[in-house]
């Protein structure tokens, strides 16, 4: 009896969401939307730049401004040095907006592997709002913020909270006060990245109104939230006498969205808050150029009409699978030194932020070179997938089969092969402790190690069973079965993470 893996759904093209990791192309990593409550989404043809939106309260009239934000980090040792420059317009209603900010933001390493970071403003900031004939020039900002970062083998995960409060000069006399108090929570992988946030905003005016200082009050709910996307599009080929057939073209993008609903005074003619409040609500995105590549044809003539044959395809055509695909038999069984190296592939390595600079000291190579020892003593280092192998170890993906072996050349096993997706994953703690009790018949055929991994692959939607309910946890893994065990995880990654970060909480 075959697993039946999660049914696929082979009709979508644009299946997956990414990060970009070969061009100097931004993403939503933490910091990418700044921290004055507004969207950014990267432009992918000039660095460290971003297309950029925000709302400006201070007028006591929501006023979309967008234009540019550029981020340029410096890192050096634990502190990242970061320059945020804002270049913002709205024509229609005559305003603008020049800001400059620069924080020092620094890092520590806990015991159990994850980074806490505080950041603080290291150069006074700068900032003019111009609405028609009225000037707000920035006299005084107070920020502070922390974070953490939770490194996992596939995805790090991040999460933080900041408050500012920014007090303007007003050219008509008197001050404004701005409050804000927000919370950024995001992951970082190559197959997505996605930031959101929530701001709480308090706005106290007091402007001179015919030589009289009046008083006027404001709050509103800021939802922010960016991700960077992937998508796939199968394009035939229109000449009939060429050498391949139609193949996958690769679409990257980010794309953003703003929603907020605010609660400030209607005004008289003469600018004095009638004691009135008015509801304000909008929402908005930004949707980045696309920037597409070409994939290579497999070929895979041999499947056409498999039940397989798509996810296979799109496998191929990622490098996920080794080769070219004119030997590939679906229904032989995976090594684990096989399902190892395709896992690797699959996840990839995790981006660097793109608007970081590293200084870093230059060495002289040593003369002599250190032998490569290999993490297993059943793997040479001459084996044709050790790279891949020694990386899932390093990144903690594998643990090996006991005594400083790995077994390269057993088949794999369901448990086996489940359990290694959700420690890439990093997702063990979603699990019952300290063991789960799943929804499959043979449940107690689970070994204990494995039990966990497979509750949290059935809830996250990786796996489903067979028509019986049954998960067959020792059984050998098939090409067919760990290629759609595969393209489920990289839709995952790609689908279903945006989904809890991004449209979760939109619902409540």
């Amino acid at each position: 009896m075959k697993i039946r893996i999660k049914t696929i759904k082979l009709i979508s093209l644009l299946l997956f969401i990414l990060i970009l990791s070969d061009r100097a192309v931004a993403f939503a990593y933490m910091g990418s939307m700044g921290y004055e409550g507004g969207i950014s989404a990267a432009n992918p043809f000039e660095n460290n730049t971003y297309i950029y939106r925000e709302v400006c309260f201070l007028t006591g009239t929501p006023i979309i401004l967008e234009g540019t934000m550029t981020v340029k980090k410096n890192k050096k040792n634990e502190k990242v040095t970061t320059t945020y420059r804002y270049d913002l317009e709205n024509a229609e209603h005559e305003a603008s907006i020049t800001r400059v900010i620069v924080m020092e933001t620094t890092t520590e390493t806990t015991e159990n592997g994850q980074t806490t970071e505080k950041s603080k403003i290291s150069k006074r900031p700068t900032e003019v709002v111009r609405i028609g004939n009225s000037v707000f020039t920035l006299a005084n900002y107070e920020f502070t913020r922390s974070g953490l970062t939770d490194p996992q083998p596939a995805v790090y995960y991040n999460v933080g909270e900041y408050m500012l409060k920014k007090t303007y000069r007003m050219n008509s006399g008197g001050n404004i006060t701005v409050e804000m108090t927000g919370n950024q929570y995001g992951y970082d992988q190559y197959w997505s990245s996605a930031k959101s946030g929530n701001v709480t905003v308090t706005i106290l005016a007091e402007p001179v109104i015919n030589g009289r200082v009046v008083e006027w009050g404001g709050t509103a709910r800021i939802f922010a939230s960016n991700v960077a996307k992937k998508g796939f599009e199968y394009i035939e080929n229109e000449p009939y006498q060429i050498s391949f057939e139609g193949g996958y073209v690769e679409k990257d993008y980010e794309e953003s969205l703003l929603e907020y609903d605010a609660l400030l005074p209607e005004f008289d003619k003469d600018g004095k808050p009638t004691g009135v409040l008015r509801n304000y609500s909008e929402k908005m995105g930004i949707e980045s150029k696309p920037v597409l590549t070409r994939l290579m044809v497999p070929d895979l003539k041999h499947l056409e009409g498999h039940w397989v044959e798509e996810p296979v395809k799109i496998l191929y055509s990622l490098g996920v699978i080794p080769g070219t695909g004119e030997d590939f038999n679906p229904e032989r069984y995976i090594t684990r030194r096989e399902f190892t190296t395709m896992v690797v592939r699959a996840v990839k390595d995790i981006p660097e932020d793109p608007d970081i600079v590293t200084r870093q000291k230059v060495s002289r190579p040593s003369r002599t070179k250190t032998p490569e020892i290999s993490p297993f003593l059943d793997v040479k280092t001459d084996d044709l997938f050790y790279a891949e192998i020694k990386t899932a170890n390093n990144r903690g993906i594998i643990q090996g089969t006991g005594n400083a072996y790995f077994s390269p050349n057993r088949h794999i096993t369901s448990a086996e092969a489940v359990t290694m997706l959700i420690r890439a994953l990093g997702l063990e703690g979603l699990a019952s402790y300290p063991y789960a009790v799943t929804p499959f018949i043979d449940n107690d055929d689970i070994p204990a190690y494995a039990r966990n991994s497979v509750a949290v692959a059935y809830r996250i939607g990786l796996i489903s069973g067979d028509s019986r309910g049954y998960f067959h946890p020792n059984k050998y893994m098939t090409y067919e079965e760990a290629s759609v065990l595969l393209y489920e995880l990289i839709k995952y990654m790609g689908e279903e993470l945006v989904k809890d970060y991004r449209d979760r909480p939109l619902s409540y």
